[in-house]
């Protein structure tokens, strides 16, 4: 009910509905919370709210913790809640409570602890396909990612020492030393190029026009990679639906319990029905019957590899004329 709730029971999915609104509700109460009037005004409203949402969401923790030994029955239960304690959704879940339980350690109310609490924005990720999909992107991408990133701050420290080379002496204030010349090559090297800190030596702008045109390139490239590896993902996930479909088509026909299991995989997947109805379609065109047939209105025999192969041509030729539309042939 807790893991699969777009997919279980009714229950389930009201289970997991309400828990979404909880969380909204929380960030909408902290974000209210940094109002002064309305805290100053409500602030034992928000208090028990936090209570009360702290109180279910420890109750979800606890309840996630022990039944995760049904993921893996083959490890010992106390072993298997280990690793799904060390897991980020389960991180993500008990940081969503710590702030309150540390707040009632530390008497001094602490700002930083309330605004903690908006990380509970985050246990959307497992009720968000879109928010799932990113994150495996990301992790699958996270070798490409670090490259990039490294590369970029190898830039970055080359932008900054040559900022400082020659500017240096013209703007001692803001290109004093290495680590002031970085907050100007870090908003040049990502094109945002705030403006409050620029070069003022001939020498300065021809360096920082190069570093601007050399971070147009490289600050795209997390961009990229992040672009390629979602498109790669989503094609890999259509591909599974699609051989979802395959297998339940082999006797020619969908039945129930297959119907109920391809529904369940493609929620889980994050695929809306109208891909999905156009998956099944292009599977259904692609199965083609092997073999003789015949035709029930004149019994004449063909081979159907064959007429699969003509239909293919006359799709790709319109010009060309059908032979089931000639009279005499009907």
């Amino acid at each position: 009910m807790l893991e699969h709730p777009g997919t279980g029971s009714t229950l389930a999915r009201v289970l997991g509905f309400a828990l979404i609104l909880l969380i909204v509700a929380n960030v909408i109460a902290v974000a209210l919370e940094t109002v002064p009037r309305i805290y100053a005004v409500h602030h034992a409203s928000f208090r028990a709210f936090d209570t009360v949402s702290v109180a279910i969401f420890s109750a979800e923790y606890v309840l996630r913790v022990w039944a995760s030994a049904e993921r893996e029955p083959r490890r010992p239960p106390w072993q298997a809640r280990l690793r799904y304690m060390r897991s980020p959704m389960a991180l993500l879940d008990l940081g969503a409570v710590l702030p309150f339980f540390i707040g009632l350690v530390f008497s001094s109310n602490l700002q930083m602890l309330r605004i903690l609490r908006l990380f509970r924005i985050y246990k959307l990720t497992r009720y968000s396909p879109a928010l799932s999909v990113l994150i495996s992107v990301i992790r699958e991408e996270a070798g490409a990612l670090m490259a990039a990133f490294s590369i970029l701050t190898i830039l970055l420290v080359f932008a900054a020492t040559g900022a400082y080379i020659v500017e240096h002496e013209a703007q001692p204030s803001e290109f004093g030393s290495i680590p002031a010349a970085m907050w100007w090559a870090l908003v040049t090297l990502t094109t945002v190029g705030y403006g409050d800190v620029t070069p003022v030596t001939p020498l300065g702008r021809v360096f920082g026009g190069f570093i601007t045109v050399l971070g147009v390139g490289m600050a795209a490239l997390p961009a990229g990679i992040i672009a390629s590896g979602l498109a790669d993902h989503l094609h890999r996930r259509r591909d599974q639906l699609r051989n979802e479909f395959r297998l339940a088509l082999e006797d020619g026909k969908i039945d129930l319990e297959e119907g109920r299991q391809i529904e369940r995989l493609r929620r889980e997947l994050g695929i809306s029905r109208d891909i999905a109805h156009a998956i099944l379609s292009d599977v259904r065109l692609r199965q083609v019957p092997q073999g003789e047939c015949s035709c029930p209105a004149c019994g004449h025999v063909f081979d159907s590899r064959k007429a699969a192969g003509a239909q293919s041509a006359e799709a790709a030729e319109p010009g060309l004329q059908r032979i089931h539309d000639k009279p005499e042939r009907r």
